[in-house]
């Protein structure tokens, strides 16, 4: 019996969806959460002035590369950087990340204190991502401002509680203080907005 010269045809090749097995914004938040690591084991392990230093340098560093990118130059780190992680609808290349480390510098300079600022880069990595990355999917939106959800906020202060190991109790109304701050619906950055009602709180408690 003769074979069938008949070539069966070939299942069509699935076409690849181009959906990213981690969004932009979810990826900038674990950018942030493993830098808060990093500094607090720059913090603990090599001490304030350390983190200091590294803080201002990274600043000036930073605003060298953003002005180059600013210009039109392509900066290899850079330009991925921003390709890969900065929001769409930011002002200025890095905005996001420059106000992260200005508001930590500021911490640094203003939390004499060695373990409520390592409190306070907890609250700034842990807390604030877990606030995007949870509020995004949540569907109660808090009335004083729809933007941000009750899941959000509740996420916020549920992970911010790691500093608990750094200041105890104190970590209480430091996260409940810096949850309320993130949730309010006016336009200075939250990293920026985050460290000062930490420093506020800690010269009040």
């Amino acid at each position: 019996m003769a074979k069938d010269s008949k070539k069966h045809p070939k299942p069509p090749s699935r076409a690849p969806s181009g959906k990213a097995f981690m969004d932009r914004e979810t990826q900038r938040q674990l950018v942030h959460i493993l830098l808060g690591i990093f500094l607090i084991t720059l913090l603990f392990f090599l001490g304030k002035n350390k983190m200091l230093y590294f803080l201002s340098g990274t600043l000036f560093l930073g605003f060298l590369l953003i002005n180059l990118v600013v210009r039109g130059y392509k900066v290899p780190i850079a330009s991925w950087f921003v390709e890969t992680f900065e929001r769409k609808n930011a002002p200025l290349p890095g905005y996001g990340s420059a106000w992260y480390v200005v508001g930590l510098l500021l911490s640094c300079l203003l939390i004499p204190d060695i373990n409520f600022l390592g409190a306070t880069i907890v609250i700034l990595a842990f807390g604030d991502a877990a606030s995007t990355i949870f509020g995004r999917k949540g569907t109660h939106p808090l009335p004083y401002n729809p933007k941000k959800t009750f899941e959000g906020s509740s996420a916020f202060f549920l992970f911010s509680l790691i500093g608990y190991l750094f200041i105890g109790w104190r970590v209480f109304p430091l996260a409940l203080i810096a949850a309320a701050v993130e949730s309010l619906p006016i336009k200075i950055d939250d990293n920026l907005t985050i460290p000062l009602a930490c420093v506020i709180v800690f010269h009040l408690i």
